[in-house]
């Protein structure tokens, strides 16, 4: 995928992830906007891409995932300031078991979400010019995690959500793709991953010694791996630091 001059909407990504994608993605020439639930930190990101990419090419709204009025009115305004939008990046995600409800919320309903609105302004029959939808997923999502099982629930459910809207053939003569990034725990998720769980601090330790962590940098290189490949429509791409990137699933099938 020729990524010079597209528009994007990276969600989450004030920090972490999504700010690592935002910025590569504008690195390759794309516009971005930027949204997330923590204003200040997400127009300090953003001022920060401003500066080395110009103020052209990146914007912020303010945004819980979880509020349908606030994620439309996100792609509402990429389409008003660029005109288009090209790829969507489903990433803003939370881990707490106390209130798994709202991991559920943010997880897997917000990326629901961010889902149908892209359908529904990059879908040809629309207007739109066809293009991609990675949603973030997690290596959580193929296996049981006894400490955290509302997180792993909304991760499995994910990439049975994203399989699924591949196969739809009125999705494919619209243009649109979709594929579900799922990377192990990574430096950017390390003080948080037991938030609400009853993990004592040393057992997180061992369990992470045990499980290896991937680098922010090897995220980026499968994101972009996934962008680049255009008939990789259904894949999924699993992380670890063991088995590095594997694809679980190549496409629709």
């Amino acid at each position: 995928m020729e990524l010079k001059g597209k528009v994007a909407i990276v969600s989450g990504a004030a920090e972490g992830f999504g700010k690592a994608f935002a910025e590569v993605l504008l690195l390759k020439g794309c516009k971005v906007c930027l949204c997330d639930i923590n204003a200040p930190l997400g127009q300090k990101t953003t001022g920060i891409f401003e500066q080395r990419f110009g103020k052209e090419n990146a914007i912020f709204v303010t945004c819980d995932v979880t509020v349908a009025e606030q994620f439309a009115d996100v792609f509402k305004k990429t389409k008003l300031e660029y005109g288009k939008i090209d790829i969507v990046v489903n990433n803003a995600g939370v881990a707490n078991e106390k209130e798994w409800r709202q991991t559920i919320m943010v997880n897997l309903i917000g990326s629901m979400q961010g889902t149908e609105l892209a359908v529904k302004y990059m879908s040809k029959e629309n207007g739109g010019h066809g293009g991609v939808i990675i949603n973030i997923g997690s290596a959580t999502g193929f296996e049981p995690v006894f400490f955290m099982p509302a997180y792993a629930a909304s991760k499995h459910g994910l990439i049975g959500f994203t399989r699924s809207w591949s196969v739809s053939k009125r999705n494919e003569a619209n243009g649109l793709r979709f594929a579900c990034l799922c990377p192990a725990f990574a430096e950017t998720n390390l003080i948080r991953f037991t938030e609400g769980t009853t993990l004592s601090n040393s057992t997180a330790e061992a369990l992470l010694k045990e499980i290896g962590v991937v680098k922010m940098s090897q995220v980026v290189e499968s994101f972009m791996e996934l962008l680049a490949d255009e008939s990789n429509n259904g894949a999924v791409l699993k992380l670890t630091l063991d088995d590095g990137a594997e694809y679980m699933y190549r496409d629709a099938r």
